[in-house]
């Protein structure tokens, strides 16, 4: 599959990150989740993400945020170990 096929966002924002939302945030846990271009939901720890783009802190981020990610294998399980966000 073409990767304008597979992430059609990706091109439009001009950075190679998967595109996904974020859908639920757990400040007291320090944790959220990301939903994928598939629907998938995975899960990231504030103090183990790397925050790129407008918002420097994983406090600042909002239920419903567009943004861009990236995967790693943690001892966890498979996380999003960097979150992009974008101007609104």
């Amino acid at each position: 599959m073409a990767e304008t096929e597979r992430d059609p966002l990706s091109s439009s924002r001009g950075d190679s990150y998967h595109q996904g939302v974020i859908t639920k945030l757990f400040p007291s846990n320090n944790t959220g989740v990301v939903r994928t271009e598939s629907g998938r939901e995975l899960t990231f720890s504030y103090d183990l993400v790397d925050l790129f783009g407008v918002i420097k802190s994983p406090l600042d981020l909002k239920v419903g945020e567009p943004v861009g990610y990236d995967l790693g294998w943690t001892s966890a399980g498979l996380r999003v170990t960097k979150i992009k966000t974008y101007p609104r």
